[in-house]
């Protein structure tokens, strides 16, 4: 059902960490004045030709996985108990994507500059977002129980 608000969050989630696929999370200059930008799915340097320098396919899948997981949840509107299961899956899988994305960016070294952009703060966001959704299935069912008890 869409017009329950966790299903605006779970939409809003999905929506959100498309961005680390089209944004750049950061951007890592090297000592020899090397642009690195770092999405999730690679590494691509910023010179006179832009190249691939190499994929990150663990934190590509699970970027998909985090895509994915919260549009599925949106319809099963009738498992509730399942949604909120699916919920906790998906705050553990932006746990893992964030770490994913910090370790690998660290793994330029101390002396490479990181300027984190706005995509490095989104699973972050959406774990925020997840919270709430998870309040709202709880509320749901907090409800029905209620209308149970009345007939």
């Amino acid at each position: 059902m869409i017009q329950r608000i966790q299903s605006v969050y779970l939409f809003v989630i999905g929506i959100l960490m498309v961005l680390p696929l089209c944004v750049p999370i950061a951007r890592v200059v090297v000592p020899n004045d090397t642009n690195y930008d770092f999405f999730a799915y690679g590494i691509v340097e910023k010179s006179a030709e832009t190249s691939f320098v190499s994929y990150y396919w663990a934190l590509f899948i699970l970027s998909l996985f985090t895509i994915l997981l919260p549009l599925i949840t949106i319809f099963l509107y009738k498992k509730r108990f399942l949604q909120v299961r699916l919920c906790i899956v998906e705050i553990v899988l932006l746990i893992g994507s964030g770490i994913l994305m910090w370790y690998h960016i660290r793994q330029f070294g101390a002396d490479a500059t990181v300027l984190y952009k706005f995509s490095f703060i989104l699973p972050v966001v959406c774990i925020i977002f997840t919270y709430m959704a998870i309040r709202g299935i709880v509320k749901d069912i907090k409800l029905l129980k209620s209308y149970d008890r009345i007939r």
